[in-house]
């Protein structure tokens, strides 16, 4: 049986970390690159096949599902700037979604060894900086939330069109303006959450609507209700 997650969590700048047990999740995407370690691990890319794996880094906004977790691992989402296809990895056969990690990375650990495993797989990629206007545009949602966040308001703060900003998002970024908004909200509920906030709280300090918002957007984006992924979590500072 799949395990459920259980485990310790914790926010570091552009990456949120988790160790522990991770369980299975449905078919989901989202806007971080996705670093994944353990044994057992079955991974279903792109193109649909099963694929087992012991460590992984899966590209932003690409689909996948989990179908067999594992018992002790490692997990990170990581801001995409920060992330290239790794060195010495090798694609997974039949998956353009999913990088297989050489045999030394470690599959189990603490933060410092997750935050090391990331910091080595990253540090030699030097950050993309955004088109100026997308530079402009992130800072202004960021004044926004957790309000509401419109894109001609948006469009407006750097002096674009609502299309040629659209059109920037998608093409930089990889997924359109109101996703990049709900994610960037994700950002402000894992913030909340790791200072001791509940999920209703979290949704709220966020700018969703409920719980019930939250619960829909998180199982689009991670593939699973929050609370599975976050009942058995400890925070770290």
């Amino acid at each position: 049986m799949t395990p459920r997650w259980q485990g310790w969590a914790a926010l570091r700048p552009g990456v949120l970390c988790y160790g522990g047990r991770i369980g299975a999740t449905g078919r989901h995407a989202h806007r971080a690159a996705q670093l994944l370690t353990g044994e057992g691990l079955v991974l279903r890319g792109a193109d649909g096949r099963d694929h087992a794996v012991r460590a992984a880094l899966i590209p932003a906004n690409a689909p996948h599902t989990i179908v067999r977790g594992t018992a002790d691992g490692l997990l990170a989402l990581v801001d995409p700037a920060r992330i290239g296809q790794p060195g010495g990895g090798e694609a997974a056969p039949g998956s353009a979604a999913a990088w297989r990690l050489g045999p030394d990375v470690p599959v189990t650990g603490d933060l410092d060894t997750l935050t090391a495993l990331v910091d080595a797989l990253t540090g030699h990629v030097a950050p993309r900086p955004p088109h100026p206007a997308l530079a402009g545009a992130e800072r202004a949602v960021r004044r926004m939330l957790p309000g509401r966040v419109r894109l001609s308001d948006v469009a407006r703060a750097v002096h674009l069109s609502e299309s040629r900003l659209s059109h920037l998002f998608t093409a930089e970024f990889g997924l359109p303006f109101r996703p990049y908004v709900l994610w960037a909200r994700l950002d402000g509920v894992w913030s909340s959450l790791a200072a001791g906030a509940t999920l209703t709280e979290a949704a709220h300090a966020a700018g969703f609507a409920d719980a019930a918002h939250l619960s829909r957007v998180v199982r689009r984006m991670m593939g699973n209700a929050p609370s599975a992924m976050t009942a058995g979590v400890r925070w770290l500072s």
